[in-house]
């Protein structure tokens, strides 16, 4: 259920991020469906929308054929249905719908209205009978009502992008997001530390941060906050102050994200969370514990038995859910480094880059780059994944992107900042 919950809020959050990865209308629709469909369970759907001329066209259809389209819309419209919002969860029951001998049971229309325009409707079928409850009704509407939200604002920020005040705004926001990141790293002589950050737009919300706890200490934390804008900086920088105000204490990883999730409860938007990870590592005990908050799995290479993998850690983003509740969702890992292990940590602008296919560069690929590369020194092997990356992607950036790469070495301590 929790898993389903962040999946749903996971494609609200993109729907609303449409506009900063320079989507257009039709992958916004396109989005939206998707996700109605897989937050419904429904068994077919199709979209129809009302071009310029208000002449409908379907643009998305998914199990169900364009005749069979038709003949539900003539039943709705013999009905007196066709423009309002409808659920029927016996279609049986109705001799219109009786009639038509069609495999599914339940219904559920879906107008596209703002209050300026109908822009489409959306149609949902399913093959049991009371297939659609509230609560599924209810999501379909938010999706519906962020998607009308998301349209409307795409045509707003075209005929706005020229304004000044616009522009200034995100050089405020730039600047307060460029002086949020690091910039000296920490060094010593048993690891080596290697960092990248590139923003998709003038203003991205992934951070990471170091805080040195003690001589033999460090904690390093990487995030990503849902939105942009000035909006995400905003909350970097609460992000930031709550990452060396709580540390102060001494925290374990699990305790920092239950105390974290507690204080964003009261200053982050119902819409909004974030995913991050803390990472504790310790040169006396020679390992590091961790905690994952919904963010990217942790890639490792480790050198005694030469074998690269990912951390599949359990743990739910940062004001997903705000309540004790929280607590049991979170969880401490430890794990012994050995000379020469590497550690790569991310954000997801990493993994889901595209290239013009449209295919993903995803965790195996990014995995075999550690393969060929845990031999190099942390910059060298960044650089190599970076480099593969840009050639993927023909070095396009639709989300923000953030790589940091340690390298274990087998040395006395001796740190520097």
């Amino acid at each position: 259920v929790f898993e389903q919950k962040r999946e749903d809020l996971l494609n609200f959050q993109r729907l609303s991020q449409s506009i900063q990865q320079g989507e257009d209308e039709s992958q916004v629709y396109r989005l939206m469906f998707q996700s109605a469909l897989n937050a419904s369970n429904a068994d077919a759907a199709w979209l129809d929308i009302f071009d310029d001329t208000g002449s409908v066209r379907a643009i998305e259809m998914e199990s169900i054929t364009p005749d069979q389209a038709e003949l539900i819309c003539q039943v709705l419209q013999e009905y007196h249905v066709a423009d309002i919002e409808y659920v029927n969860n016996n279609l049986p029951h109705n001799a219109g719908f009786r009639a038509l001998n069609l495999p599914w049971r339940s219904l559920n229309v879906v107008p596209l209205r703002s209050q300026k325009r109908c822009y489409g409707t959306l149609y949902l079928l399913k093959d049991l009978e009371q297939g659609f409850d509230r609560e599924s009704i209810n999501i379909i509407r938010t999706f519906t009502s962020q998607t009308m939200l998301t349209i409307e604002n795409l045509r707003l920020v075209a005929e706005s992008l020229q304004n000044e005040r616009y522009k200034e705004e995100l050089k405020i926001a730039s600047s307060v997001q460029e002086s949020l990141i690091p910039k000296t790293f920490p060094s010593d002589s048993w690891f080596e530390i290697s960092c990248y950050s590139q923003a998709a737009k003038e203003v991205g919300g992934d951070f990471y941060d170091f805080l040195q706890l003690s001589e033999d200490r460090i904690a390093i934390i990487i995030g990503d906050v849902s939105g942009k804008g000035i909006s995400a900086a905003f909350h970097m920088a609460q992000m930031k102050g709550i990452f060396h105000g709580l540390m102060q204490d001494d925290l374990q990883p699990v305790e920092f994200m239950q105390k974290a999730n507690n204080a964003l409860t009261h200053c982050l938007e119902r819409t909004s969370f974030i995913t991050a990870a803390l990472y504790i590592i310790d040169y006396k005990l020679k390992g590091f514990f961790f905690a994952r908050a919904g963010h990217c799995h942790t890639l490792y290479y480790n050198s005694m038995t030469l074998e690269t993998f990912y951390f599949n850690t359990e743990g739910l983003g940062l004001g997903i859910i705000r309540d004790q509740s929280y607590n049991k969702r979170i969880h401490n890992m430890h794990y012994d480094y050995n000379p020469n292990d590497v550690m790569v940590i991310y954000t997801d602008g990493i993994v889901e880059a595209r290239n013009p296919n449209q295919d993903e560069y995803g965790e195996d690929r990014l995995r075999e780059m550690l393969n060929q590369t845990y031999h190099l020194e942390a910059e060298d092997i960044k650089y190599a994944i970076i480099n593969d990356l840009n050639e993927f992607s023909d070095e396009n950036i639709y989300d923000d992107q953030t790589l940091i790469v340690i390298k274990f070495k087998n040395v006395q301590p001796n740190f520097s900042s």
